[in-house]
């Protein structure tokens, strides 16, 4: 429906009429679209009765129908409409019977401006079942458990069609099916609704519009193994391994920069190896290092006896 604020209506007949005599569930499912706001829209299907009077180039809101199912607002109220038209007996007139409205909150399913997957199973004892994208909303039986819809009188289906006025236009519907084989309609859904949804990774991004809190269990659930991995792979020296050269504690007291002296094979420092000319005695560098702080002291002992100038004070 593109145009807003017009009447539309367009229907089909089936290749065979669907009654509801068998144990067969009847299958209803189509796809949504409200791709603007909505004010005031329907988006639900006719299930018109097969009678030697139906004739679809007539097809207005008057022509009898044996089921209406789909979603519908208006003002702020948004519905999901399951309503069964029986021939009351005592004198052949119609009968709505509508089913309890979910309890879910469908007003998400007329704003996102996505496709939604609308999905009826409707048994002939009046047990009845409702999905939105899969997900059942809604379940129960329309009658008492001695009913059912072919002793009602429900009345035996022969086309489908769509009579709907809408305040707002770009209503889109797409891949009806009406079928009696559920095995045969979940292959229908994986084929044609089912190619349309978006993957893992959108559907999180997606949720987020209307839980923004998910955010922070998006950062959480990714940087926590980030900040672990990165803890794992470049540990900080100071808290690494204690079996590694490089651990110790924060109470440890300060060590030097400077390399650690090597002790030679027979037991002396590195700074006891000895210090070889040619033609010159060997010299040990410990010792020369020694004789040298000896002499450094001896001369300040000197300078405290003589004042600093050279001469000792009586």
């Amino acid at each position: 429906m593109k145009s807003p604020g017009k009447h539309h209506a367009i229907s089909a007949y089936l290749q065979t009429p669907f009654t509801f005599t068998h144990p067969h569930p009847l299958c209803l499912q189509y796809e949504v679209r409200f791709g603007k706001g909505v004010e005031c829209s329907g988006g639900y299907i006719k299930l018109l009765t097969q009678t030697n009077e139906l004739r679809l180039s007539q097809f207005s809101e008057s022509t009898p129908y044996s089921v209406m199912f789909g979603p519908d607002k208006c003002g702020k109220v948004h519905r999901l409409h399951l309503i069964i038209r029986v021939t009351d007996p005592s004198n052949g007139r119609y009968r709505d019977t509508p089913a309890p409205q979910p309890d879910k909150d469908l007003a998400s399913y007329f704003t996102d401006r996505q496709s939604h997957l609308y999905t009826l199973h409707l048994y002939a004892d009046t047990r009845y079942e409702i999905f939105i994208d899969q997900s059942l909303v809604s379940h129960g039986r329309l009658l008492t458990d001695e009913q059912t819809l072919s002793g009602l009188r429900v009345g035996p289906v022969g086309a489908l069609g769509l009579e709907l006025f809408s305040f707002s236009g770009e209503v889109t519907f797409d891949n009806f099916l009406l079928t009696e084989d559920l095995k045969q309609a979940e292959r229908w859904t994986q084929n044609t609704w089912g190619q349309k949804q978006p993957g893992r990774f959108e559907r999180l991004l997606i949720a987020t519009n209307s839980r923004p809190w998910l955010w922070g269990v998006y950062v959480f659930t990714v940087g926590l193994p980030i900040i672990l991995f990165i803890s794992y792979m470049w540990p900080d020296k100071r808290f690494g391994p204690p079996d590694q050269d490089y651990y110790y504690k924060k109470s440890d007291d300060p060590q030097p920069d400077g390399q650690s002296e090597t002790v030679w094979p027979n037991g002396q420092s590195e700074t006891d190896q000895p210090i070889s000319q040619p033609g010159s005695p060997t010299i040990f560098a410990g010792a020369t290092s020694r004789t040298r702080r000896r002499e450094v002291q001896k001369k300040s002992d000197l300078e405290m006896k003589t004042g600093g100038h050279g001469f000792e004070t009586s």
